[in-house]
Order: C-alpha cells, then structure tokens, then sequence
C-alpha cells in the first residue's frame, strides 16, 4: 500500500451511516518551511510537503508512547465510573511530560491537583513517575496501582523500564512489599513483571 492509499484509508476508514461516510477526525499543522501535518485519531501521522506524503509514522509506533500512555489513563478513567462520580480529568501531553490533572467537581471550593506524572526519558529508555496521588473520596479502591499497572504494560510494548520516584516512605514500603525492585533506598524502585500491581 502506498502511503497515498494509507493516507486515503486513514481519512475515508469512518463508519457508514445511512448512506453518509463518516471521515475520521485529524488535526492538521501548518508549517512556516512549507510542511504540514496530518494526525488521525488513530494516531497515524503524515508529514506533507508541496501536497506530497514525505513520511508516514503508524499511530503505534513508540514515538507516541505518551500518547498510548494518554488513551490508557483516559480508557480507564472512563471504565471506573466512581473515578468520575465527582471528579474531572484533564492532562498535559508532550513528548517527555504526562500529566494528568484532577477536579473535585462536588465541592464548593473546586479542590484540585495531579493524579499522575511521569517523565519519559526516551533516549534511555525508561519513564519514571514522580507524582501519584489518589483522592481522599477514592483510596483504597486500587486505582493508583491500576494506573500504574496500565502505563507499566505499555512501557514494556515498546522496550521502556518504568520507575516510582521520589515517593513517601509509607508508598516506598508498600512498593517493596509488592515486589518492587529497589533501585536507590528509600528513593526510587523499579516496576517489573514480579511486581504485584
């Protein structure tokens, strides 16, 4: 398949709804060089020049683990209802920084702050989380160690090792009795297969 078919296919590939064609989202970029950009929301990526295909990245390349890292926080937010009883999401998404936001949507005050953020090193390979933080209303549910098993499986696909950083001493211990490998004491830990998230 040429990359112009591929292009055609990621456009045209929506659903048929009585009759109609349903084209699929994209987010165009427009350079000052002469490029442009193509994202579907199937995470294929085009780079255009003089309205030619110049490269084709496929949406589950590595290059987008912080995208996948970005869907998978967001599919389980979506399929733990109580997550979003009294809460909104929202998240900062780059190539070396997730981070997810909450908001406290029942009280007055509007309490908010970070659920998760994890750095990507991508020319080591490894990400580290350094912020986990499950709201009062929510504890004991397993969500953190949800979330975290989430990004871990996503890690692995694409060859990353995944760390739990600069954390408190009491989730430092509960790591370790999880089977968290210790990397620096007291400081930073290793999620592995052994790990019982």
């Amino acid at each position: 398949m040429t990359l112009e078919e591929k292009f055609k296919q990621d456009l045209h590939g929506g659903k048929e709804i009585n009759g109609l064609q349903r084209y699929n989202r994209h987010y165009i970029g427009q350079e000052n060089d002469g490029f442009s950009t193509v994202k579907f929301d199937n995470g294929n990526f085009y780079v255009f020049k003089d309205d030619k295909i110049i490269k084709h990245i496929d949406g589950q390349d590595e290059y987008f683990i912080n995208d996948h890292i970005t869907q998978a926080i967001y599919h389980f937010i979506d399929t733990n209802p109580l997550m979003s009883q009294n809460h909104l999401y929202s998240d900062h998404n780059s190539e070396e920084v997730v981070e997810f936001y909450f908001i406290n949507k029942t009280e007055d005050h509007n309490s908010r702050g970070t659920l998760v953020k994890l750095i990507i090193d991508r020319q080591s390979k490894n990400i580290e989380i350094s912020n986990i933080f499950i709201e009062h209303s929510l504890k004991h549910n397993g969500f953190g160690k949800q979330i975290i098993k989430e990004i871990f499986h996503i890690a692995v696909k694409h060859g990353y090792r995944l760390f739990l950083v600069q954390m408190v001493e009491s989730f430092y211990n509960r790591m370790l009795k999880r089977g968290a490998t210790v990397i620096e004491f007291e400081d930073v830990v290793e999620i592995t297969e052994k790990t019982n998230l």
